[in-house]
């Protein structure tokens, strides 16, 4: 993990779906040829946790809350409170460190990441990280060092036989299996503190580069969730989908590139340390209350865990027994007053179509928040989402997009902060001012049918209610545009027949704004979205 890569799984994913849909005369000559499973009889591994609370636990103070019977949760909506309280977990570690990840990044924060999973490996500690494999194209040299590691073990879901030149191929030519990927995103330390949410590993997470500002959420939680966080891992770890990384990873350093490779690994922390971010780090909140022992954990009077089985990447993408899916609309069901959407990528399914039409039926208010055209990192999916846009309005759906410049008070506000646009990649639900559901789940056909996903449903008054009035307070027009569907100003080749469509509502240095297609979003931009909007892609999206 020691040469820059840029690289977007996603991105890339959609690139190679849609070529693979010019070529399917072609597919069944590669198909099989590059999906793998474990040869080797692996060793099963379970957490190791903690058996005193001397450990972790002592900076967070949990008061009366027993542990075996309550769960408690602490929310990171600060970018550098989050990579901040990553490190310190990993820094504080005494047994074991559980790393699960869809994207793990080989830029700033991913070396660094690194770097203190290496020191924590040479204290004694266990680490197991698996990440998917998707992400680890072209990083095998650097893979398979860090996985030489004696405390380190590395293995990689549901990877790819072909590991270079012919590598996008078997993507390409296998997409039914190579197409399904882990999103999941966990971490859990000592068996006692695990974080879950939105957020990968990468620079673009924690707002450490110079493009965009993500915005994302994820939470600490300690108590009686934690062992269920654990034992998704677990079954993960050990599924046969996981293959070891010994059993694939390519090339490997000769002596003078290890010697450079390692002066240059050095030389990178050594900046990190030294840079703006890094001094934000280190003096982000989450620091300065945590050596105080004034983090606060609200206790839940519930919480539960969903996540997909692992076996979902490998069978019928209809077959929801392994799917979370199903437990989700359950809950929806019990929506009685109010509901907020947050989702980077939406492109409802029809089950979840008749979940919105039937709460709204009985009342319910409804408010979903996504990306624009302008502000979203996977434009493809703006194509799929864009034909739900009339019957979300129609059955009175307060739908709204972030604007690719927002929150300008808080990014000039930060030093630290050079990224000049925002994405969304929030995913979130804040439930009737008591439930707060919070992961890897997106809502599209790739989260519902396609990847692997885990969520965490917290029945907690004060958080729900926070982030509730959180986002009703930045849910604005300044932010936002605020859709509605209506006639469009007639122009002479109209022949004075009005046509009708989305309208994008924005306040704009004061004022009132109207779009009449997607704001800000450049000609190419919108022209690919018009076209794969036609394409058969919705299920791959």
């Amino acid at each position: 993990m020691y040469n820059s890569v840029l690289f977007n799984p996603r991105c890339k994913l959609y690139k190679n779906i849609i070529s693979s849909l010019l070529a399917l005369a072609l597919l069944s000559f590669f198909y099989g040829c590059s999906s793998i499973a474990s040869k080797i009889k692996k060793e099963r591994t379970i957490t190791a946790r903690s058996k005193s609370d001397k450990t972790i636990l002592r900076y967070f103070p949990y008061g009366n809350l027993k542990l075996s019977r309550d769960s408690a949760f602490y929310s990171l909506s600060s970018p550098t409170d989050a990579f901040a309280s990553r490190l310190f977990l990993v820094d504080h570690a005494k047994r074991s460190i559980d790393v699960q990840y869809y994207i793990y990044e080989n830029d700033k924060t991913g070396l660094f990441f690194s770097y203190r999973l290496l020191e924590a490996a040479d204290r004694g500690v266990k680490v197991r990280i698996l990440i998917d494999d998707l992400s680890s194209t072209g990083l095998d040299r650097e893979l398979r060092t860090i996985s030489k590691h004696p405390n380190i073990e590395l293995r990689l879901f549901n990877p790819n036989r072909l590991r270079s030149s012919f590598r996008n191929l078997g993507l390409l030519f296998n997409v039914d299996s190579l197409g399904k990927r882990m999103h999941n995103k966990s971490l859990t330390v000592d068996g006692s503190v695990s974080m879950v949410g939105g957020r990968n590993i990468g620079d673009v997470y924690f707002a450490a580069d110079d493009g965009t500002l993500f915005f994302d959420y994820d939470v600490l939680a300690i108590g009686k969730i934690v062992p269920e966080i654990s034992d998704q891992f677990d079954l993960y770890w050990n599924s046969k989908q996981a293959v070891e990384a010994k059993e694939l990873l390519e090339g490997k350093f000769s002596k003078k590139e290890k010697r450079k490779r390692y002066k240059s690994f050095k030389h990178s922390i050594e900046n990190f340390d030294k840079s703006s971010f890094g001094k934000a780090i280190i003096n982000s909140d989450f620091y300065q209350k945590v050596y105080k022992k004034a983090i606060v954990f609200e206790k839940a009077e519930d919480a539960h865990l969903y996540y997909d089985y692992p076996e979902k990447v490998h069978s019928d993408e209809d077959d929801d027994r392994t799917h979370l899916s199903s437990r989700l609309r359950g809950d929806l069901k019990h929506v009685e007053k109010d509901i907020i959407i947050v989702s980077p990528y939406f492109i409802p399914s029809s089950d979840m179509m008749d979940s919105l039409k039937e709460i709204r039926a009985r009342g319910v208010k409804v408010t979903i928040v996504t990306n624009s055209l302008a502000s979203t990192d996977v434009f493809p999916v703006y194509s799929g989402y864009r034909w739900y846009i009339k019957g979300l309005l129609d059955i009175g759906v307060e739908l709204y997009e972030l604007k690719p410049h927002s929150f300008k008070d808080y990014t000039k506000s930060k030093k630290w902060l050079k990224a000049n646009t925002t994405s969304l990649h929030t995913k979130m639900m804040a439930i009737d001012g008591y439930r707060l559901v919070v992961g890897s789940v997106n809502i599209d056909p790739r989260s519902s049918k396609l990847n692997t996903e885990l969520l965490l449903v917290v029945d907690s008054k004060k958080m729900a209610k926070e982030m509730q009035e959180v986002l009703y307070n930045i849910i604005s027009k300044e932010n936002f545009y605020k859709l509605s569907w209506g006639a469009y100003p007639l122009e002479i080749e109209d022949d004075g027949t009005p046509s009708y469509g989305p309208i994008w509502n924005s306040v704009e240095g004061g004022k009132e704004k109207l779009y009449y297609s997607p704001p800000r979003s450049g000609y190419f931009r919108t022209l690919g979205t018009d076209v794969l909007s036609i394409l058969p892609i919705e299920g791959y999206l």
